[in-house]
């Protein structure tokens, strides 16, 4: 777009003198600002969960958009608005790095640095295309919504994804507005966040349009509205119970640098049966039908194999009738290598498997290396050093002998909207067990929980989490916490197994493709206009 007709839309703009004069200041003023505009939006997420600042943060996006006078400008505050949101909302991964004697220390800054400079390259693509498509007023406000939707979800699924710090995700912890995600997802939750939120921007820039207020005005109605039906879902809806089904979650606290101790190991296992154990004088977890222990539990690679002595003395802490789903590793020896499975595994007081899941979406770098084949080819081995885990076959829908089926998924699996349970067999509850020791206690593990309760309103199913040094938590269907256990705690987590309730009408997958569709018409649509308008003789 000409210098000239930017600056026109900008005229008058109460915002337009201070962005003017950040930008006087030399070419560090508007990126500092943008910056810290990203950092403000990172609070709005847990644990700090201020949402109110939601609605100052996006505003100001796009009225740093308007302000912008060329493409490089464009994408470059967008770009540094994504680095102050990743940087500072994602710090907890460089806890990880403090945990791992192979791994220096030192990498820990460079690592977040890395990702969130990669990830905001989203954010500068979504400024950059909203000013290439010069919508003004509420349509431009629209046009943003869509734009960072869309990355949102291809965030989400381009090079495995990494759906973390989505914009409906900040509503996790308030559950009326949550609710909204039973019916159109979290992806548009994050949409009609993003178009209230925004419309807020032609309150300090109406640039003398009339009925400029009009938009602002619906939004404000539109989302105390949603906020409203939440609450009244909320109100009417009871947790039910299947009494007989009990469970006990076990968190023994076990630090990750402490974990793959071997002088360690059999005293963690022991702390695991004692608290599996509780008070009972015949040393068993009587009465419990369903005891569940952590992702990594057992530090032995041949609990599936005939003869595990682990096995055996879980299975001695069972009732008749009873089950202990355990995650542990294990192996396969194939001609030409070992591959490595992070799975969960089920068994009853005979320590017979009755059921097996597979790790399937891997961590990169943290489970396993991307590319690593390639490096391989070219030789450069040396940097792969061979893949810690090997990819499960897919998602599954496992059932026990008087349990309701259920969706098992380990760690960070439980943060992909509408890649938790498997299309056309819908199960009873969701089980995610995870070992967030790796982030201490940084917000990490609060985020995740966070993700995990937005999957149980979505899906319209319960969720037990049970995580090895917090936080475990039994939530029901709604996203209400039954019980939980904190941070950096030990102890067991006792409750009945919530009921689901009914399917949403539409799969969450299904949700997630409509919502993709419906931004990228918008956009589409726009490009169409403007392609026109610059056709010679338009």
């Amino acid at each position: 777009m000409p210098e000239s007709n930017r600056d026109t839309m900008v005229t008058g703009a109460p915002f337009a003198r201070l962005f003017d004069w950040l930008g006087s200041k030399g070419r560090f003023g508007l990126p500092l600002l943008a910056f810290l505009n990203g950092v403000l939006l990172s609070r709005a997420f847990a644990p700090v969960n201020v949402w109110p600042l939601l609605f100052i943060s996006i505003p100001l996006m796009i009225l740093m958009i308007d302000h912008a006078r060329s493409r490089s400008g464009v994408f470059g505050i967008g770009w540094w608005t994504g680095f102050g949101f990743f940087s500072i909302g994602l710090n907890w991964i460089g806890h990880s790095f403090t945990q791992q004697q192979a791994v220096p220390v030192i990498l820990a800054p460079v690592a977040i640095l890395a990702l969130s400079a990669i990830l905001s390259l989203y954010i500068g693509l979504t400024f950059w295309v909203t000013w290439r498509l010069r919508a003004e007023g509420a349509l431009r406000v629209l046009v943003f919504a869509s734009c960072w939707t869309l990355f949102e979800i291809t965030r989400s699924y381009l090079f495995t994804g990494f759906p973390w710090h989505l914009i409906g995700t900040a509503w996790a912890e308030w559950l009326p507005m949550a609710q909204a995600s039973y019916y159109i997802g979290v992806y548009g939750l994050s949409f009609i966040t993003l178009l209230t939120a925004g419309s807020l921007a032609l309150v300090v820039d109406g640039n003398g349009r009339r009925f400029w207020f009009i938009w602002p005005a619906v939004a404000v109605v539109f989302m105390a509205s949603v906020a409203a039906l939440g609450y009244g879902r909320l109100l009417g809806a009871e947790t039910k119970f299947h009494l007989a089904v009990s469970m006990r979650l076990v968190q023994a606290n076990v630090q990750q640098h402490e974990k793959w101790l071997a002088h360690l190991i059999p005293d963690h296992f022991d702390k695991h049966l004692k608290l599996s154990r509780g008070d009972d004088e015949d040393g068993r977890a009587r009465g419990i039908r369903l005891l569940i222990w952590p992702e990594t539990t057992v530090q032995r690679e041949t609990f599936d194999r005939e003869g595990s002595l682990h096995r055996w003395r879980i299975s001695k802490l069972l009732d008749y009738g009873s089950f202990a789903i355990v995650g542990a590793p294990r192996f396969r020896a194939g001609p030409d290598k070992v591959d490595f499975y992070n799975s969960l595994f089920a068994i009853n007081s005979k320590a017979e498997l009755y059921a097996r899941y597979d790790k399937t979406h891997l961590v990169p770098f943290g489970e396993y290396l991307p590319f690593e084949e390639l490096l391989n080819k070219i030789g450069i081995a040396q940097l792969t050093g061979g893949s810690a885990w090997s990819k499960g076959e897919g998602l599954k829908t496992l059932s026990l002998p008087g349990v309701p089926s259920f969706s098992p998924l380990i760690c960070y699996e439980v943060v992909f909207p509408g890649q938790v349970i498997v299309r056309g067999e819908r199960p009873e509850w969701i089980l995610n067990i995870t070992n967030d020791g790796w982030f201490g206690m940084t917000e990490g593990p609060y985020q995740h929980l966070a993700q995990a309760r937005l999957r149980a309103i979505e899906e319209g199913l319960p969720l037990v989490r049970s995580a090895s040094t917090g936080i475990s938590a039994v939530i029901d269907p709604y996203g209400r916490t039954v019980t939980s256990l904190g941070l950096g705690r030990q102890g067991v987590l006792e409750s009945p197994l919530p009921r689901s309730i009914d399917a949403p009408t539409m799969s969450s997958s299904l949700k997630v493709v409509l919502a993709a569709m419906l931004c990228a018409f918008i956009l589409f649509a726009r490009l169409i206009y403007v392609w026109r308008q610059d056709k010679p003789g338009a």
